[in-house]
């Protein structure tokens, strides 16, 4: 199916565009699925997108990276989802190192962020907590200090890939939610290993159907020297958010990707099936749906590019990813909608491979950040109406 917007881009963006897509189809859907069944990591793609210079997209060459800063991120991510690849680890990995390269020293970024170029090491990230929620200042996973170090306790749960990560970026608390008056203060960011003694973690029982996990992690005193701490001490919400932004685009690059791939399905479907004679795709029933959300998937998409380009340009644009991964998450699900719907009762059948596709489009509606809240932030910080909650 053709993308109109795709005919917008550089050369060199196109040709990124490209390479992804091509590493993609190399693989497949099918590889998907089966190492989802499997219940095995998918490290060859992974392996073959470091070789490509792909897992390096959207950090600077002088750091290891590929470069294209995070419009080409978002290009990346977004043709892995038009093969049907949702590849949430390329998408933690680099949001998670985006901070660190927003407030780490040079020191840091080399340590951190250049091994995810380079040797293709992966980054979690943990934030969210069992009783705080979207509620990101009431996390009480404590960091103390001891000696020249932090000793950190606590939990987190919903940590994408942090298994198969080598690295995770932890939001901890320096000092207590009831010990600042400003609840923004306290918040500290740091780098651990993923096998640091005193980490643990428990697969939670989530069935994306995709070969990418998510865990409760356990921290029991789990120590991190001085020169893992991101930024300065207690004011880890300077860059968290910058980098919470950096996750939507990508999420929303994911949403209009896999929305197209669903919504191709059905085009080439809508073509041949017959019923009543005719192709069922000459229907307006089904034409004007179709059409409908075609059109919605390229206005979230431009909405995406612009927003990255503007982060690339300015380090700004928070009302801009918040409105863009609003609009992909919905025209996405659209897009799945309308294909089952053209489908019929095929949709269901797992051969057909749209019912697949649902949890985890189904799922950007809801997380990291839910439409609710995104829509309350353009309420009361865009339009100037009294805070709703």
């Amino acid at each position: 199916m053709r993308i109109p917007l795709h005919e917008t881009l550089t050369d060199e963006e196109g040709l990124l565009l490209k390479t992804a897509r091509s590493v993609a189809r190399v693989f497949g859907r099918s590889y998907w699925l089966e190492k989802w069944r499997r219940r095995e990591p998918p490290d060859e793609l992974w392996e073959e997108m470091r070789r490509q210079g792909l897992t390096g997209v959207g950090v600077p060459e002088r750091y290891g990276g590929s470069g294209f800063g995070l419009r080409g991120a978002v290009l990346t991510q977004e043709a892995l989802a038009l093969e049907g690849l949702p590849v949430l680890q390329f998408l933690v990995t680099h949001f998670s190192r985006h901070i660190v390269l927003s407030a780490g020293t040079e020191e840091q970024i080399r340590r951190f962020v250049t091994p995810t170029c380079t040797e293709g090491r992966r980054m979690s990230f943990a934030l969210t907590e069992p009783e705080a929620g979207s509620n990101t200042w009431r996390i009480s996973t404590l960091a103390r200090r001891d000696g020249d170090g932090y000793v950190i306790t606590g939990q987190k749960v919903f940590i994408s890939g942090a298994r198969e990560s080598d690295y995770m970026l932890l939001v901890a608390r320096t000092k207590r939610y009831d010990e600042v008056g400003d609840k923004r203060y306290g918040i500290s960011l740091f780098v651990l290993e993923t096998s640091d003694p005193g980490i643990r973690m428990e697969p939670l029982d989530i069935d994306m159907k995709g070969p990418e996990w998510q865990y409760a992690v356990y921290l029991d005193s789990v120590r991190a020297s001085s020169d893992q701490l991101i930024g300065r001490e207690g004011e880890g919400y300077r860059t968290l958010f910058e980098g919470l932004n950096v996750e939507r685009l990508m999420i929303a690059a994911i949403s209009v990707g896999l929305g197209d791939f669903a919504l191709s399905k059905a085009v080439e479907y809508a073509k041949t099936r017959r019923v009543f004679d005719v192709p069922i795709g000459s229907h307006q029933g089904l034409q004007f749906p179709m059409a409908r959300a075609f059109a919605h998937l390229e206005a979230a998409r431009s909405m995406v590019y612009a927003a990255a380009a503007l982060h690339d340009r300015s380090g700004k644009g928070l009302e801009l990813a918040n409105a863009a991964k609003l609009l992909a998450s919905e025209a996405g699900l659209e897009a799945l909608d309308v294909a089952m719907q053209a489908f019929g009762g095929y949709a269901f059948e797992l051969g057909t491979d749209l019912i697949t596709l649902y949890p985890i489009l189904r799922l950007f509606k809801t997380a990291p950040v839910t439409n609710e809240l995104i829509l309350g932030y353009i309420g009361t910080h865009v339009l100037g109406l009294p805070k709703s909650y």
